[in-house]
């Protein structure tokens, strides 16, 4: 058999059929990856760049691998019987079917997964085009590179990907708008035709489980009340709850509403008018979007501004912020409500808190309308306390009879992942691993004080999202946990620094973890029975798991 050293068009048409095929579907699922950090980070073009260039999450495998077989062509080609331009096209294809192979898939892996809605469709198929033709692009560019336009074509393809669906997103903008603009407009003209009593509620912490308590609290109590789950409280969100689950029925809604800018809470009240609205604690949360706390008290304040004439404003007279708002912007009838017994402004306060750990429940004495009441719940800490009577007070308020409160309130489970007692092998979890904030952290570690455990555990990578104040919040409650505890295992190292300075002169024995599944390997070797085990916050993969691209 004679070498092939003959030009052949029908093998240089099937080496690059089989590399645009195999560029195409490294693309397909590179792409992918890529959007769940999009998706994760709501669309944000500065914060998903910000993301990427701070991790440096953009493409190295492929690129370096483009470099490998580009090079390694010459080398493994033998005179006269390898075509160096045709294999190098088999050689670079066969790279991209590899890496395909072993991309991850980021609809099943991450703690948050790719969800695949219409809008991510939409961004997936326009970056994919964009991509695709950029790589396609890069092959035809023979006439200045010559077959380096293969090596170039590999690389700007692998790179591009991120860029590429930042400049769909900007594509389908017109879209988009046009889209939310239907459901906002379907929304809005459905909860008017409707017309449920509806109570906005909003604050730095807290508005997920007052959600939930108000929800039982007046769909127990007065009717029939619509709450969107989990914790549901942007624009469209709230918008989708309202198209898909707003029934005749529903004589009430309680509606959560969150902001990251001042002017977002306005929004939702255009969505959903309120008629009375719950002010929990304007704090430092998400901070570091906000910009300064002035601006976060401006957002906050834009709920009790939406209330009508006859409105019911609640706030939590214990905390500088709310109190602030039920000052400048006072309603109707304007409540308030704390834990300081000696503040004779207060409407409702409660006292005499105590936590029994062995049965997993609180008890206090609420004070409302010259009267007292016996409280008992399955809720603990102090932040479900303020809670609680802030609900209580709203609900009141609406006309509910206290002491059938007080009855739906000893049946109320904790919101996952917020104070949550579970127990396993002997071992006490107190599980709060949702969105730390400095109050709630600080009211975690009272609950894991009293604990009866002969060894307490904390597992924790910090807070983020309080700008200028991170560290300093973090190296405070490390200060406090590292009094109470025996072991704090630290988590990832975005807070790692501030923790370990704040733990520097106490007892606590101190652990390291990259991530959080070494962490919990490292719980398991230790815990055991009759200890108790504090789990606080737990990052998104943006900020404790380093993407490899």
């Amino acid at each position: 058999m004679k070498p092939c050293t003959s030009y052949c068009p029908f093998s240089e048409i099937l080496w690059l059929t089989f590399f645009i095929l195999a560029a195409g579907y490294f693309i397909s699922k590179r792409l992918k990856r890529y959007l769940r950090f999009f998706q994760i980070e709501e669309y944000n073009h500065p914060r998903f760049v910000k993301w990427l260039f701070a991790n440096s999450a953009y493409d190295k495998r492929a690129s370096l691998t483009s470099l490998i077989c580009w090079f390694a062509v010459p080398l493994l080609s033998k005179e006269g019987i390898y075509d160096p331009f045709l294999n190098r096209y088999f050689f670079l294809g066969l790279g991209f079917l590899v890496l395909s192979i072993f991309e991850i898939d980021p609809t099943k892996s991450g703690k948050v997964k790719l969800n695949m809605t219409e809008r991510a469709k939409r961004i997936y198929r326009i970056a994919y085009i964009l991509t695709l033709a950029i790589f396609i692009g890069a092959l035809l560019l023979n006439c200045c590179f010559g077959e380096l336009n293969l090596l170039i074509a590999s690389i700007t393809g692998s790179q591009v990907i991120p860029f590429s669906l930042i400049a769909s997103n900007y594509l389908l903008k017109p879209v988009e708008s046009k889209i939310q603009s239907k459901f906002l407009n379907e929304a809005k003209a459905k909860i008017r035709a409707l017309a449920p009593y509806t109570i906005g509620i909003t604050g730095s912490y807290g508005k997920t489980s007052c959600k939930n308590i108000l929800g039982e609290f007046v769909g127990g109590a007065l009717g029939s009340t619509f709450v969107p789950p989990k914790s549901i409280n942007t624009s469209m969100g709230i918008t989708r709850e309202i198209r898909e689950r707003l029934q005749p029925e529903h004589k009430y809604a309680v509606i959560e509403m969150g902001a990251f800018l001042v002017g977002d809470i306005k929004k939702r009240c255009e969505i959903a008018p309120p008629n009375a609205a719950l002010i929990t604690i304007v704090g430092l949360a998400h901070l570091e979007r906000f910009g300064s706390e002035e601006n976060v008290f401006l957002a906050k304040s834009e709920l009790a501004q939406a209330l009508p004439a006859d409105g019911i404003l609640v706030c939590n007279g214990d905390n500088p912020g709310s109190r602030k708002i039920a000052e400048t912007y006072p309603s109707k009838t304007t409540l308030l409500y704390g834990l300081n017994p000696s503040d004779k402004s207060l409407d409702c306060w409660a006292s005499d808190v105590k936590e029994d750990n062995q049965s997993g429940t609180q008890t206090f004495t609420i004070h409302w309308q010259n009267k007292t009441y016996q409280a008992k719940t399955k809720l603990l800490g102090k932040t479900s306390v303020y809670n609680i009577i802030g609900c209580f007070t709203m609900a009141c308020a609406l006309g509910a009879d206290p002491n059938y409160l007080l009855a739906l309130l000893a049946n109320i489970e904790p919101v996952d992942n917020r104070l949550k007692i579970k127990k396993d092998q002997g071992i006490t979890y107190i599980q709060d691993a949702y969105n730390s904030n400095p109050e709630g952290f600080k009211s975690a570690l009272q609950v894991l004080q009293t604990a009866p455990a002969k060894r307490k555990i904390l597992l924790t990578p910090g807070m983020i999202e309080l700008g200028e104040k991170q560290a300093e919040e973090n190296k405070n409650v490390a200060a406090i946990a590292s009094e109470i505890c025996d072991l704090i295992i630290i988590v990832g190292h975005v807070n790692r620094e501030a923790l370990l300075e704040g733990c520097k002169n106490n007892k606590a024995e101190i652990s390291l973890a990259e991530n959080r599944t070494e962490a919990f390997e490292l719980l398991k070797n230790y815990a055991r029975a009759e200890d108790a085990v504090l789990i606080e916050n737990d990052l998104p993969d943006l900020y404790e798991h380093k993407e490899s691209f």
